[in-house]
């Protein structure tokens, strides 16, 4: 096999492995459980910001840049033209990252955030692919703590996150990429559902 087409057969096998992971959600949300889960986590949302709260959102590395892109969209906008809504990705501020991470710890960049800017009744969502990431519980412990919503974006299944959300959004799928690639369809989803029922947007 030459380098082009080994190239094009890996290329191949990637996209054959996002619509298979695609096929898969479709069929779990059209099941009562996931649909509901996602319906869910959307009117948690709804209910904040209807009550002037705000939505937070961590996450890291990639989880990190779904953060700031979902954050982006509601204080922007998904799908339609209206007034925007108060969002914070927490994994924005280089130096509030590297300053608590030097001080207190890797573990706390995010805690230490939900602590100064979370109020009682915001949204957190805490984004890990794996369901374990040290900094994304301890964020969601203080925002137990703080008495917050607390929403996970993870896998399927359960994971150390299960205990600490009031919901929680599996994707189906033991890839970091693929579920990636669907937490933000996921989230994307919530912000559409919150312009429908806020703004009363609808679709084309």
């Amino acid at each position: 096999m030459t380098g082009t087409e080994a190239a094009a057969s890996l290329v191949t096998q990637q996209l054959d492995e996002g619509i298979a992971a695609w096929a898969e959600l479709a069929r779990q949300v059209a099941e009562p459980t996931v649909r509901e889960q996602v319906e869910a986590a959307g009117r948690v949302v709804v209910a904040a910001l209807q009550s002037g709260r705000t939505l937070l959102v961590a996450g890291n590395g990639g989880s990190a840049a779904i953060a700031s892109h979902v954050a982006a969209e509601f204080l922007g906008k998904c799908i339609h033209d209206r007034h925007p809504l108060p969002a914070i990705s927490l994994a924005e501020s280089h130096s509030s990252l590297t300053a608590i991470g030097n001080d207190y710890g890797f573990d706390q960049v995010f805690a230490r955030q939900v602590g100064a800017l979370g109020r009682p009744g915001d949204v957190i969502v805490g984004i890990s692919t794996s369901g374990k990431s040290p900094n994304i519980l301890a964020a969601l412990k203080v925002a137990r703590e703080r008495k917050l919503v607390t929403v996970g974006f993870t896998r399927s299944g359960q994971t150390a996150m299960n205990a600490l959300c009031d919901v929680v959004v599996g994707a189906p799928s033991e890839e970091t990429a693929l579920i990636q690639q669907l937490h933000i369809t996921v989230g994307h989803a919530i912000c559409h559902l919150v312009e429908r029922e806020m703004f009363g947007g609808t679709r084309g």
